[in-house]
């Protein structure tokens, strides 16, 4: 088999594995006993005028937007995993992709999507500010406020 023979189905088998694995939406458990701790994560989600879109919580919202009772988890937990539990606690759903490499990427929550053409999305914030990096590379190590807010591109 030629370099280019091997090159070639090297990235044809990248492809078909970056797609499987997008559009995924996971099976998610509550915390678990290990999971919970004494750090505060307070999460908020900002529809910003997508409220009346949601499925489950608009009734909960104040200007489009809720801000979640303390999660208390333990030292390193993701704020994915943060999020996902948050989903079970507060009846709402959230739906991910996962890309090889960058890890899982929140595009829906409780029923409202970021734009097809991307001039809207989820971003994930961190105190304020937008985090460095994804939701499932960033581990909490001190009591914090987490966000996922309708942003525009």
């Amino acid at each position: 088999m030629s370099d280019n023979s091997k090159l070639t189905m090297t990235i044809t088998i990248l492809i078909i594995a970056a797609s499987a694995l997008s559009g995924c939406t996971s099976e998610t458990d509550p915390l678990a006993e290990d999971e919970i701790g004494d750090l505060s994560v307070v999460v908020t989600l900002d529809f910003v005028d997508q409220g009346n879109h949601t499925t489950n919580l608009e009734e909960r919202l104040t200007d489009g937007s809720i801000t979640f009772d303390p999660i208390l988890v333990a030292p390193n937990i993701t704020a994915y995993r943060v999020m996902e539990a948050l989903q079970l606690r507060e009846n709402f759903t959230i739906d991910v992709t996962y890309y090889v490499g960058m890890g899982a990427f929140v595009h829906t929550i409780d029923g409202v999507s970021g734009a097809d053409d991307w001039s809207t999305y989820w971003g994930f914030y961190h105190e304020g500010e937008m985090a460095d990096v994804g939701a499932s590379s960033f581990e909490i190590t001190s009591d914090t406020n987490l966000s996922w807010i309708i942003t525009p591109a």
